[in-house]
């Protein structure tokens, strides 16, 4: 019960605050009321707590009106000209009724002040005539009121307006957040396949054993795919075996001339991360770090320091080697980066003549945009 009260009240924000103000409204003529008879010892008088009642609830239909049928026509529809008609004519009609209504008003307060004056003789207790510049007063008030009232009722609508616009608007922007994020993984996914298998093909005439030894481990790296790959984020212990089993592949392809230094913790108990954020990195060290007829070193590093994910790729460039940019892979990253950890990450690439090196640090318990 309590469960579907807080449900309803979350999703009808606006119209719980309009009740909860007139709830509170109707309840002051009681405590007026009882402050009353506290002071005096007079015995309670619903009377004057109807009397009262008849005048709030007719500026409580008056507001139903210009809540649920006028706001609307200048809120939703943008009907400006029809908006201030009717509601030049919603004024008309309340004045109208509260000629009638007004006598009851100011009965008491009225005959309490001249109950012994003359005026009150003459009057023979006709409450339906009062003098005209009471009445006027009364009647300039509470139109006074009235339009004071819708004032309030016009900015708390756009308010709330306003803010259901900015929250259709967040979850457009998350949807889409969702869907650029599917696309990219979809994106280097191919890509990283495409490589690995190139890498595979080159060894089969190499060395048919470590073609075999290869499939295995590709066949490891598929399964983290296939099950690890479609989760926002996973552990970066998963991550960082991901990439081992990408630098054996590697390794099985070059020669000793290729010095591959993958330095990690030997167990992470803390961080996520998105999966195959950090591939691109070691695959573009590989793909221009690396050649058969001169020594080449990558120094890959993934740890965990001042509640930081840092992640380094450091690769020498071979001699006469062309500058190329970055491909896919890396245009991807770069996006996810973005999309991901919006303002929140520090991402620093540094090319050289004889050296290139990617610095990665992320924030390690920060919520990211998809948890």
């Amino acid at each position: 019960m309590i469960k579907s009260i807080r449900n309803y009240i979350e999703q009808h924000k606006e119209n719980t605050l309009y009740l909860t103000i007139w709830f509170v409204v109707f309840t002051i003529p009681i405590m007026a009321m009882l402050l009353r008879i506290t002071d005096t010892y007079e015995p309670f008088n619903w009377n004057h707590v109807i009397s009262a009642w008849k005048i709030l609830a007719l500026f409580f239909i008056v507001f139903l009106i210009h809540n649920i049928f006028l706001l609307p026509k200048i809120v939703y529809q943008k009907k400006r000209k029809q908006y201030f008609a009717f509601l030049f004519v919603l004024l008309i009609l309340f004045t109208i009724a509260q000629y009638f209504f007004h006598p009851v008003l100011v009965h008491n307060h009225f005959f309490q002040s001249i109950a012994e004056s003359e005026i009150a003789a003459n009057l023979h207790n006709d409450i339906s005539i009062l003098p005209p510049h009471i009445a006027a007063q009364v009647l300039v008030v509470h139109v006074l009121i009235v339009i004071l009232m819708f004032g309030m009722n016009f900015g708390v609508k756009m308010f709330f307006y306003s803010n259901e616009d900015f929250e259709k608007l967040r979850a457009l922007q998350q949807k889409s957040l969702e869907q650029q994020l599917i696309y990219l993984k979809y994106q280097i996914n191919p890509h990283f396949f495409m490589n690995t298998l190139n890498n595979i093909h080159a060894l089969v005439d190499i060395d048919p054993e470590k073609a075999k030894t290869s499939i295995i481990v590709l066949s490891k790296m598929m399964r983290y795919v296939l099950y690890e790959g479609n989760h926002k984020l996973i552990p970066l212990q998963k991550e960082s075996e991901f990439i081992g089993r990408f630098i054996t592949i590697m390794r099985m392809r070059y020669t000793e001339k290729v010095k591959v230094n993958f330095k990690i913790p030997d167990y992470f108990s803390v961080g996520e991360i998105p999966p195959l954020l950090l591939i691109c990195f070691v695959e573009n060290a590989f793909k221009h770090g690396v050649t058969y007829q001169q020594e080449c070193t990558i120094d890959i590093s993934l740890n965990v320091k001042d509640e930081k994910i840092c992640f380094t790729c450091f690769n020498k460039k071979p001699q006469n080697a062309k500058n190329e940019q970055g491909g896919l892979g890396l245009k991807s990253a770069k996006q996810r980066l973005n999309l991901i950890y919006p303002n929140n990450h520090k991402l620093t690439i540094v090319e050289e003549k004889d050296f290139y090196q990617v610095t990665l640090d992320l924030p390690l318990n920060d919520k990211t945009n998809l948890k």
